[in-house]
C-alpha cells in the first residue's frame, strides 16, 4: 500500500456494526449502530455514508480492512461478504484481522494485556498480548482460565467483566481501530472467518 493510504474498515463480529474511513493518515469517518441486530440491512449504507463523509470513491480506496473473528457467526459472515464484495469490484487487497487484534491495538498498551470477549456457554474468547505481540494463539474458555494466563496487574479489554482487574472501557473491535491497525502496516490474515470453536447451528442428518 502507499505510504497515505485510504483504507475502508468494517467490523459486524461482536453485535454493534461499525465503518471507519482512514485516509491521509487520519480517521476521516467513523460510524457506529450499538444494535446487534439487522446488520446486513444497515451496513452497506453507513459504508456508503463513510465513504461520503470522506469525499472517497470505492475506485479511490488502497484496501479493505474487515475483522475475521471470533465472535457472532452471522455477524462475521456479514462484513466479510461486504468487504469481499468491496474488495472484488474495487480491485484492492483485502487485509483481515481477529477482533481479539483489533481490541489489543485499541487499548494503546505498551505491556501486558488481556483481550477477551464474551463467547456465551460461560466462556470467553480470549488472548494475551505484551504491546501487540501476541504472548499465546486466541482460545476459548472459562474466564477462570483467562485471568489465570495473565498477572493480577495486567488490563483487560473487551465486553466482559473481571473484578479486580483493570478494565480498559472499549467493549467491541471498533472500525477505526481496525483501520488504524491496518495503515500500521501489521501483518494482515486471509479473509475468511474464524471462529476458534464451530457454530452452534449444523445440517440436519437424512435417516433413512
Amino acid at each position: 500500500m502507499p505510504e497515505q493510504p485510504c483504507i475502508l474498515a468494517l467490523d459486524c463480529a461482536t453485535g454493534p456494526t461499525s465503518v471507519a474511513v482512514l485516509k491521509g493518515g487520519r480517521i476521516t469517518a467513523y460510524l457506529e449502530n450499538p444494535a446487534s441486530t439487522m446488520q446486513s440491512a444497515r451496513l452497506m449504507p453507513m459504508v456508503e455514508q463513510a465513504l461520503k463523509q470522506s469525499a472517497l470513491l470505492y475506485s479511490d480506496l488502497s484496501a479493505v480492512a474487515c475483522t475475521t473473528g471470533p465472535g457472532s457467526f452471522t455477524g462475521i459472515r456479514v462484513a466479510l461478504a461486504a468487504a469481499r464484495g468491496i474488495c472484488f469490484a474495487a480491485k484492492v487487497p483485502g487485509l483481515g484481522f481477529t477482533t481479539l487484534e483489533v481490541l489489543a491495538f485499541a487499548a494503546r498498551q505498551s505491556g501486558p494485556l488481556l483481550a477477551a470477549l464474551n463467547a456465551g456457554k460461560g466462556e470467553w474468547y480470549y488472548q494475551a498480548f505484551d504491546g501487540m505481540k501476541s504472548v499465546y494463539e486466541p482460545q476459548v474458555g472459562s474466564p477462570e482460565k483467562a485471568l489465570a494466563s495473565i498477572g493480577k496487574d495486567t488490563p483487560v479489554i473487551g465486553n466482559i467483566q473481571a473484578p479486580g482487574y483493570k478494565l480498559i472501557p472499549i467493549t467491541f473491535p471498533r472500525a477505526d481501530a481496525l483501520a488504524g491497525l491496518a495503515a500500521a502496516g501489521t501483518q494482515s490474515s486471509p479473509m475468511v472467518p474464524f471462529y476458534i470453536r464451530p457454530p452452534d447451528a449444523i445440517p440436519a442428518t437424512k435417516n433413512f
